[in-house]
């Protein structure tokens, strides 16, 4: 009975990591297939097992913030900075940032949802 019992957690253990793999690429898939071009604002990085780059964008006027996937070694030091994103609309607030294209076009970070005050880009 109890080695029933554990075949059965294992079972059920290595469905939902295979269902969780299958769910990453899915997500992966519709981004780089369906996926909306905009830009988004670098605005931190946390530090955890893996760094998260964070990034601010805005879909429908509603804005958003999500890790941006992996950034280059000492790229912190351009917090603040625009960069051309690809986001899911099916899975909100999964994107990819593209930090070697920097947007520095204001009409077009304006056009992307953010606002200008006092002079600067919010």
């Amino acid at each position: 009975m109890r080695k029933i019992f554990l075949g059965f957690i294992f079972i059920l253990i290595f469905g939902l990591i295979i269902a969780s793999i299958i769910k990453g690429y899915e997500i992966k898939n519709d981004i780089e297939n369906n996926g909306k071009a905009s830009v988004g604002k670098y605005i931190k990085r946390e530090w955890g097992k893996e760094p998260s780059n964070i990034i601010r964008y805005y879909d429908n006027g509603k804005e958003y913030e999500s890790d941006g996937g992996r950034a280059p070694q000492g790229f912190e030091k351009n917090i603040g900075r625009f960069y051309r994103i690809s986001y899911s609309e099916k899975y909100k607030g999964s994107l990819h940032a593209d930090f070697t294209h920097e947007v520095t076009d204001t009409a077009e970070i304006l056009n992307a949802g953010f606002r200008l005050i006092d002079g600067k880009i919010r």
